[in-house]
């Protein structure tokens, strides 16, 4: 369960990043600001309490707390994205078994998440989704929720 949970907060934070419509020069200065106002102490890290200001890293705080130090720093959440990025493209690809680019139902029930939402990821009604419709579809979620 907790990697289900895990695995659909890393996806949500990589659709943010591969946004087509949003350069990852965008997404890392707004991350930056965002960090800043939550950073009160100003020390460069934000511990549990100045996480709460950024909803997913609030979420994902004991992941993305590499160090185990209790504070996540701006490094540590680079890091846990460019991690997260990695494992959901492996997930989507080890979950593509006729390496298609795409999910059917059959293959999305390998990715919970996607299979929980396959009718409404797969905005094309092709019965398949692609990474780019699993994209736009945490795009708009995210943007909902903000």
């Amino acid at each position: 369960m907790f990697k289900t949970c895990l695995f659909s907060s890393t996806l949500a934070l990589v659709a943010v990043l591969a946004s087509p419509s949003i350069t990852l020069a965008d997404n890392v200065g707004k991350l930056d600001a965002a960090f800043k106002a939550a950073d009160k102490d100003n020390d460069g890290t934000l511990d549990k309490q100045e996480a709460k200001a950024l909803p997913r890293v609030a979420k994902n705080f004991d992941a993305i707390d590499a160090d185990k130090d209790g504070t996540v720093s701006m490094d540590e959440i680079k890091a846990f994205m460019k991690q997260a990025k990695h494992e959901g493209a492996a997930a989507f690809k080890k979950a593509d078994a006729d390496n298609d680019g795409t999910l059917d139902k059959e293959e999305a029930k390998a990715m919970p998440g996607v299979a929980k939402n396959f009718d409404a990821i797969d905005t094309d009604h092709d019965g398949t989704v692609s990474m780019d419709e699993i994209k736009a579809f945490m795009n708009a979620k995210h943007a909902k929720t903000q």
